[in-house]
C-alpha cells in the first residue's frame, strides 16, 4: 500500500477520469495497446497517459517482453493500492473533497438517466415536467411526470433500464436501517460481479438527516 501526500499525485488519483486511464495497470501488468484497447482511448492518448504517470511515480515499467524490433514494456503500478487523505488534496474539508469527487459521477449519472428519459418520450409524448402532490400517507411526494395525473416511471419491460429516485423521508428506527443499509451494499455488490455487454452506472446512497 502507497501513502500518497504528494498534490499532484492526489489530483490524479481522485480525479475518476484520469483513474480510469491508470486502472488497467492497478496491481496488474498491462501494455500502452492494451490499456488503449480497455479504456477506448487512442495509444498515442494512452502513451502520453502512461508517461505522466511514470513522472508521478504512479507507474513503473514491471518487465519487457521481447519481440522483433522494440521490445514490449508491461507497465504496472508502484503499489498494489493507494491511500490518499483528502489533506493531500485541493480540498478545504472532507466534504469539500466528497463533493470534488461526486462531482463527475453524479454529472455523468444525470446525463444518462436525462438521455434515457428522452429517447423513451415520444412514446409518452414528450411532455416532461414534475408533478408535486401529497401521497395517500400525507407525505410531499415530488416526482418527474409527463402528466399532471400520473407519476412516470421506466420500469416497463421495453423501457431504457435507468433509474433516478430519491427519497428525504424515510423513517426508519436504527436496526431497520442498519439491515437497509446491509441490503442496499450486498445487493450492489451482487450485481457488480457480473460481466454483461453494457457498462452502467449505479449510486446507492444513504445517511441520517440531522438537523
Amino acid at each position: 500500500m502507497r501513502w500518497v501526500s504528494g498534490r499532484e499525485a492526489a489530483a490524479a488519483l481522485t480525479d475518476p477520469r484520469t483513474l480510469r486511464q491508470l486502472e488497467p495497470f492497478l496491481a496488474r501488468e498491462c501494455s500502452v495497446s492494451q490499456a488503449a484497447k480497455e479504456t477506448h482511448t487512442k495509444p498515442n492518448t494512452m502513451l502520453a497517459r502512461v508517461r505522466r504517470f511514470l513522472a508521478l511515480g504512479l507507474l513503473e515499467v514491471a518487465r519487457e517482453v521481447p519481440r522483433k524490433g522494440r521490445p514490449v514494456r508491461l507497465y504496472r503500478t508502484v503499489a498494489d493500492a493507494f491511500f490518499v487523505p483528502y489533506e493531500a488534496t485541493s480540498a478545504e474539508s472532507l466534504e469539500a473533497a466528497m463533493r470534488e469527487r461526486d462531482a463527475y459521477w453524479e454529472e455523468l449519472l444525470r446525463a444518462n438517466v436525462v438521455r434515457a428519459r428522452l429517447e423513451d418520450a415520444p412514446r409518452n409524448g414528450g411532455n416532461w415536467g414534475t408533478r408535486i402532490y401529497r401521497d395517500a400517507r400525507g407525505r410531499l411526494q415530488v416526482q418527474a411526470a409527463v402528466t399532471p395525473d400520473e407519476n412516470y416511471t421506466l420500469l416497463g419491460p421495453e423501457r431504457p433500464a435507468a433509474l433516478s429516485s430519491w427519497r428525504d423521508s424515510v423513517y426508519l428506527d436504527f436496526e431497520d436501517a442498519k439491515a437497509l443499509q446491509r441490503e442496499l451494499f450486498f445487493l450492489l455488490k451482487r450485481y457488480q460481479q457480473k460481466r454483461g455487454a453494457q457498462r452502467y452506472i449505479l449510486r446507492v446512497a444513504m445517511a441520517p438527516i440531522l438537523e
